[in-house]
């Protein structure tokens, strides 16, 4: 009969970490993760290669009920915190994965990135910060606001318990949004936090004899060594020391639990990387749940099968410790990747990723919106020099050339999100722009008086620049 695995016990009813993982926890009114932020004095770091950004924008994960690569994870974290695409530190101009990189690997430098997009700067008056030295919107740094942190996410507390959404006046609901891209930024700078962590495996000789005296960082370790120390802190085992050893061992024991408490409720917040390595033969299971670091931990404690989840994790904390060895970190950066595909390939999950990463790195409806504007100024040339036939052939080629780009974009999200493209307000506002320009132009086509393609590129940029409006929303969806 086998001993029941005392650990996880201990963990879930002492601390209620549980180890349910396919939904995310509120972002307003849980614990503060600032608390725990790193002290460590700001410092310079090397660039990122293009190697390790192109392995790194690869990585699949499962968020907002669907599997996405990280590129497109970090793409909209950094939209909904920044306001944008892109940040310039240092006359480095960093991309969504660079920024993300950054705030993983190295908190204590992004920190004092200036990319929280505050558009109202009452939100911050009320919460005790001096905002005379700044425009009315501005990006602050995470210290910057950090002194009026507790008071920001108290008032956002208090906001969405005692009042619907529909009644939020305009501060109300900036100051909610606020408190969630702060959230969102801090789940970042802590997504790290169990990989570069050295729990106390070496502090009696009974620890050292199962993970030697120089273990590594991370829960890997633990995972590695998890049945000699089910059988050092079973009961039995602790009662055959002598009473002075055993109180040492219990001691050590309970301080090892105490860290694992702490990192396992840090790491329940991190970001889902791990597809489960049991495949369902049913057609009609639901899809599989990714997991987290925790949950990783936490199975193998309980005797389940976790050899190429644990292999993941071991080499992602690996390149979490080579942060400063830039060519070892590339190298550990592409095993990660190797891994985690392997995991999303056991249920088919990973055959769109990089599909994504191309679509968002040609960012169609950009470049679609840069075509209809400039078709229209040269529509309006045309009807400057109407004997001109060189304007009206730039205006028929400017507007294909934004109705393709536009096609192909709304074509392409829908294979990728694997849904029509009247499913949200931003891909159906897309469509019918599509549908509009190309509706325009045939009648163009039919009835020559410029009348038709004009009103093309008017309707393909109102369209464009009206979708913008709702890509925030998409963030979860997307």
């Amino acid at each position: 009969m086998m001993t029941p695995r005392w650990l996880p016990l201990l963990l879930l009813l002492s601390c209620g970490v549980s180890a349910q993982t396919d939904t995310n926890p509120p972002l307003v009114g849980t614990p503060n993760l600032s608390q725990d932020a790193t002290d460590t004095t700001p410092a310079s770091r090397a660039p990122w290669s293009a190697s390790t950004l192109e392995a790194v924008q690869h990585w699949p994960l499962q968020h907002g009920g669907r599997v996405k690569p990280f590129d497109t994870f970090a793409g909209f974290i950094m939209l909904k915190v920044n306001g944008k695409r892109s940040l310039t530190v240092n006359q480095e101009k960093l991309g969504p994965v660079a920024w993300a990189l950054d705030c993983m690997l190295y908190p204590e430098i992004a920190r004092s990135y200036e990319c929280i997009r505050v558009t109202n700067s009452e939100v911050l008056t009320n919460a005790g910060i001096d905002v005379s030295q700044r425009k009315r919107s501005a990006r602050w740094s995470f210290d910057d606001l950090l002194p009026a942190l507790d008071q920001i996410f108290e008032t956002a507390g208090k906001i969405s318990e005692t009042k619907e959404a529909s009644n939020w006046s305009l501060i109300e609901r900036q100051t909610i949004q606020l408190a969630q891209n702060i959230r969102a930024l801090e789940e970042l700078f802590h997504a790290f936090d169990a990989a570069r962590w050295t729990f106390p495996l070496t502090s009696v000789p009974e620890l050292q004899a199962i993970y030697g005296t120089t273990p590594t960082t991370g829960f890997s370790p633990l995972i590695v060594g998890v049945t000699e120390l089910e059988a050092l802190a079973n009961t039995d085992a602790l009662l055959k020391l002598p009473e002075d050893r055993r109180t040492e061992v219990v001691n050590a024991l309970q301080d090892l639990r105490e860290q694992l408490v702490h990192q396992l409720q840090i790491a329940r917040q991190g970001i889902a990387w791990f597809a489960p390595e049991q495949t369902s033969t049913q057609e009609d299971s639901p899809p599989a749940v990714w997991v987290r670091s925790d949950v990783i931990l936490q199975n193998a404690l309980v005797g389940s099968p976790v050899a190429r989840q644990a292999d993941a994790l071991k080499q992602m904390e690996a390149m979490v410790a080579a942060r400063d060895d830039r060519p070892l970190l590339q190298q550990q950066a592409v095993l990660v990747q190797e891994k985690l595909a392997e995991l999303a390939d056991l249920h088919g999950q990973n055959n769109r990723g990089s599909l994504e990463v191309f679509f968002y790195s040609i960012d169609f409806f950009y470049r679609a919106l840069i075509c209809f504007i400039l078709a229209f100024i040269i529509a309006c040339l045309s009807w400057l020099k109407p004997e001109s036939i060189l304007p009206s052939r730039g205006t028929w080629l400017m507007c294909l050339l934004g109705l393709i780009l536009l096609t192909t974009g709304v074509t392409l999200r829908c294979i990728i999100q694997g849904r029509p493209p009247v499913t949200t307000l931003y891909e159906t506002i897309l469509f019918i722009t599509a549908c509009c320009v190309g509706t325009a132009l045939v009648i163009e086509s039919l009835d020559r008086r410029k009348i038709a393609l004009t009103m093309a590129t008017i309707l393909g940029s109102i369209g464009c620049f009206l979708s913008m409006k709702y890509e925030l929303k998409e963030a979860i969806s997307a």
